[in-house]
């Protein structure tokens, strides 16, 4: 929709009215961005108590850099966005975070040229659980998602299937490994997959067989860890998101 006109964004933030209520966001667009070419679109959310901001730039704690380290490895071939959560979380209550992120990026898919088979979410923590959110109820957007230990969201009844690869540490204090689990579990059901696997990248990822529609599950179940982004997850990501 946003092909062949002026960029209707740039580099910085943003703000769109969702359900009453002003919600922000970070773009960031590729150097020498060409309204001729279809770039994959990528959002990164934000943990718990977090800013979009910290995705945006890079927080130290999380990796150091921009969107959990894709940004450097996608280099000038995506669009990025961070969007702000209320209250510095995804509490999604009746689904307020579902509706703005679907209006953030019906804009950005209307003011940029993005190829809208290749749009991806990842996010950490509170925003691994906005990525099972998004993966749940969203796969007639998002074509594959990636959370890093999320937690259950509820999964409402929904025909749309997405492709994912989760990732949770068996040491995880904070949102313990059973549920990474959980989610696994229902997203292979949801996505009707086998119970048969293969290795997928090098760092003992799995991969489901079966699964329909081309919207496979991957698994990233490793140790050691604990609550923070997997030094690894960035490449399993991209590798992830290229199969699509």
């Amino acid at each position: 929709m946003g092909c062949g006109g002026a960029a209707k964004f740039s580099n910085g933030k943003y703000t769109l009215t969702s359900d009453g209520v002003p919600r922000d966001f970070w773009v960031l667009l590729p150097s020498g961005y060409k309204n001729d070419k279809a770039y994959p679109l990528i959002v990164g959310l934000h943990w718990r108590g977090a800013s979009a901001t910290d995705v945006y730039y890079g927080n130290t704690w999380a990796s150091g850099k921009p969107f959990y380290g894709l940004k450097e490895l996608y280099g000038e071939s995506a669009i990025f966005v961070a969007p702000l959560g209320l209250d510095a979380g995804w509490a999604n209550w009746n689904d307020t975070d579902i509706r703005f992120i679907g209006a953030m990026v019906n804009q950005l898919r209307q003011g940029l040229c993005t190829d809208t088979s290749r749009t991806f979410a990842t996010g950490f923590s509170y925003g691994g659980g906005m990525s099972n959110a998004i993966g749940c109820q969203m796969g007639d957007v998002f074509r594959a998602v990636a959370p890093m230990s999320g937690f259950p969201m509820g999964c409402p009844p929904s025909p749309n299937k997405t492709a994912v690869i989760l990732f949770h540490a068996q040491e995880d204090a904070v949102v313990a490994y059973h549920f990474g689990e959980e989610v696994r579990n229902n997203f292979i059901a949801k996505n009707n997959c086998t119970q048969a696997t293969n290795r997928i990248g090098a760092n003992g990822c799995v991969i489901y067989e079966g699964c329909s529609d081309n919207k496979p599950v991957a698994w990233c179940g490793y140790s050691p860890g604990g609550h923070w982004p997997p030094g690894f997850a960035a490449q399993e990501i991209k590798s992830f998101f290229d199969r699509f």
